[in-house]
């Protein structure tokens, strides 16, 4: 899961892409004055340069060119940035243009930003990414401040190094509208992606992939308690739980909750997914209150036991989140010159929890962000790059679970895609393979892959260790619900076809308890958005066997069906089975 400022990051920001058309700009903004705009290179030679010149026939009549010759660290490394000399106040309506075009390329690529500049701390009035062609497109970036501007401190930042590329930039211009200004009559996005059209040649293979990979052939033989084949017996079959791993990040609290909304909740968990995940109540931090059974915060080991028991009666399985979290946090700061204090704390902690927790979870996810969002800022920096292999290799003394890495942004092109291929190509040669690579895929409006793009690259990592999982998954479509459902079903569609994929992880399904309400399926009062229609139609109803069948001579019947757990109705009498090997014969006896 992605921090708490990397989701305000995200959450006041949006894209606009049009190609060869000027924005129409709503009246009533006043124009921020902003200073010169300037050039941020890397101090090493050979990594970008930059230069600026007159252009009449440019939208803005003065161009700023970038070469990225080679991608340094951090994106931001490579800017354009111009400083703000107006006030902004928080919950201001604001609208950030620009124009960009790739040079000597298809596309180029860059993250727009307005901040206040406060070493260490570079907080984000607003934030978008962008994707541009060879033709000038203009840029346009509304945001709903999150912050005061403060003066001399505070700039457009477009940060430009996440790729090697050549681009051009022109016009930058920033408005603002005040508190009350109506957000929805800023332009709005107006965003796709590759492979969306109805009639796309990748979905009909997908799909047909999925009826190959995803179904399996059974015979059911019907008996008496004496084991006499029963012929000509009705026998209705019906699948109640995927194998696969259809699933949501839960809370332990919401679980518990005896009101009108809680058992809305249990409802909907129980018909609707094949598989959950604690959201924070398994995580270091909120284990401490879990152990006080006296708790009165939001974290309680009653809760979670009950939690568990729960889903265990629903036959849900869990997976465990997170034994071990890369990216550093206050707690971690403070120890970095202590490394063996630091290292001991976190060992500590798994040995203490596994046996607690024990084989109510399925897996774990042992080590989470490795990679992290930012480049050397997690603890492999301190305490060396074997400290992933070593906590998996000390994990498999205290548990015969299987072990997880976890990372987001595993689709996305950049340092963390390859930082995190790298981290895991390392643990397969330290000896610490993980049973399983996680992608928590966060994804937003501003860059959606092409379920194309997916596949390739996730074969790309089933060749590091052949078990994949979406394991975080939301998109921010800024109020686009049709944009959000069409890629959840494709992303769905997707990742079900892929051999590798074992499950498919949402972060959350209803706003009333979600980190980003947003991106939610269900609204505060359960209506159902479209991506929640588009949930259902798939997992519950398009991939779902239901058949009523009848014995032959032999007392048998044969049946094609997805995987996982059925209830099997003979005479009346209802009587679970799994269904996980395709060719299997399972014996159903009467006792009637």
């Amino acid at each position: 899961m992605l921090t708490k400022t990397a989701f305000f990051l995200l959450l006041f920001s949006s894209i606009f892409h049009i190609a060869k058309a000027n924005v129409k700009v709503p009246e009533g903004g006043h124009e921020i004055n902003l200073a010169k705009p300037s050039a941020v290179l890397p101090k090493e030679p050979g990594i970008a340069t930059s230069s600026s010149l007159e252009s009449p026939n440019a939208p803005g009549k003065s161009v700023w060119r970038f070469e990225i010759q080679n991608q340094p660290v951090n994106a931001w490394s490579v800017q354009l940035g111009a400083t703000v000399q107006s006030d902004i106040k928080q919950g201001d309506r604001c609208l950030l243009l620009f124009h960009a075009r790739a040079v000597n390329g298809n596309k180029a690529f860059g993250a727009a930003n307005v901040e206040r500049r406060e070493p260490p701390d570079f907080s984000k009035l607003g934030r978008t990414e962008f994707k541009v062609g060879p033709k000038w497109e203009e840029v346009v970036m509304p945001f709903i401040a999150s912050g005061n501007a403060v003066l001399g401190k505070t700039g457009v930042a477009i940060h430009l190094g996440g790729e090697v590329q050549s681009i051009e930039l022109s016009g930058i211009r920033l408005l603002d509208y005040g508190p009350d200004f109506a957000f929805e009559k800023l332009p709005q996005p107006s965003v796709s992606y590759e492979g969306r059209e109805p009639d796309a040649a990748w979905r009909k293979a997908a799909l047909e992939r999925i009826e190959k990979i995803r179904k399996g052939d059974f015979t059911l033989e019907v008996v008496d308690k004496d084991g006499k084949p029963q012929p000509n017996i009705g026998v209705h079959v019906s699948l109640k739980r995927h194998a696969f791993g259809f699933g949501t990040a839960v809370t332990a609290k919401w679980l518990n909750d005896e009101s009108e909304d809680g058992k809305k909740y249990r409802d909907i968990v129980s018909s609707m997914f094949s598989k959950v995940v604690f959201e924070n109540d398994l995580k270091p931090f909120a284990w401490a209150a879990e152990k006080d059974p006296k708790s009165t915060g939001g974290y309680r080991k009653e809760w979670i036991d009950k939690g568990l028991a729960w889903c265990a009666e629903q036959h849900i399985p869990v997976r465990g989140h997170y034994l071990m979290w890369g990216p550093w946090e206050p707690w971690s700061k403070e120890l970095k010159d202590k490394p063996e204090i630091l290292r001991q704390q976190i060992w500590d902690h798994m040995v203490e929890k596994l046996p607690v927790v024990g084989d109510r979870v399925v897996e774990w996810d042992c080590v989470n962000h490795p990679a992290g969002w930012e480049a050397n800022a997690c603890i492999d920096t301190v305490l060396g790059r074997g400290v992933y292999a070593n906590f998996i290799k000390a994990t498999r003394q205290h548990t015969k679970l299987p072990l997880w890495v976890n990372e987001d942004q595993m689709f996305r092109s950049g340092r963390q895609q390859e930082e995190y291929a790298a981290i895991i190509d390392g643990l397969v040669k330290d000896g610490a393979a993980p049973d399983g690579i996680g992608n928590m895929a966060h994804f937003h409006s501003s860059f959606l892959p092409s379920p194309e793009d997916m596949l390739r690259i996730s074969d790309q990592f089933a060749k590091l260790v052949p078990h994949l999982q979406i394991t975080e998954y939301d998109i921010t479509a800024n109020g686009d619900e049709k944009l959000a459902a069409d890629f959840t079903r494709d992303i769905l569609i997707t990742a079900f076809s892929h051999p590798a994929y074992t499950g498919f992880v949402m972060w959350g399904f209803w706003e009333g308890s979600h980190w980003k309400p947003e991106t939610a399926l269900w609204r505060k009062d359960w209506s159902p958005k479209p991506a929640a229609e588009v949930w259902k139609h798939w997992v519950t109803e398009t991939w779902r066997t239901d058949e009523t069948l009848k014995t032959d001579a032999e007392g048998k019947a044969s049946v094609r069906g997805f995987f996982g757990r059925y209830d099997v109705t003979v005479n009346g009498e209802v009587q679970p089975v799994v269904l996980g090997q395709s060719g299997d014969t399972l014996k159903i006896v009467l006792e009637k």
